[in-house]
């Protein structure tokens, strides 16, 4: 096999490290754009700043090192399911938060 084939295992450490370095650059940024805005008060767009932090971590780690773009059907299906299971726990979590102001 070729070290240019997109066959998993056959990339050659340098460009495993370069691709994962500047992954591992861009999670770093957002980990301290998270903290950095841990600390300044949004108002009501901050818990949504917050969400689309986490989001764009996700989708780095799921392209990237779960290696979701070259996957195949099943391991896409199963990580759908997975990212459907936790909208359901989240929705569950936030009707309870929500339900609990109301009687405030």
């Amino acid at each position: 096999m070729s070290a240019g084939s997109d066959t998993p295992g056959t990339e050659t450490p340098g460009a495993l490290w370069r691709r994962n370095l500047w992954v591992w650059a861009a999670l770093m940024a957002l980990l301290a754009l998270s903290a950095w805005a841990a600390y300044w008060p949004y108002g009501r767009i901050d818990t949504a700043v917050g969400f689309g932090i986490a989001g764009a971590k996700t989708v780095l780690v799921a392209l990237v090192f779960m290696q979701l773009k070259r996957a195949g059907a099943l391991v896409r299906l199963v990580a759908t399911c997975g990212l459907f299971w936790a909208a359901i726990l989240f929705t569950l979590t936030l009707a309870d938060v929500l339900s609990r102001m109301v009687n405030r």
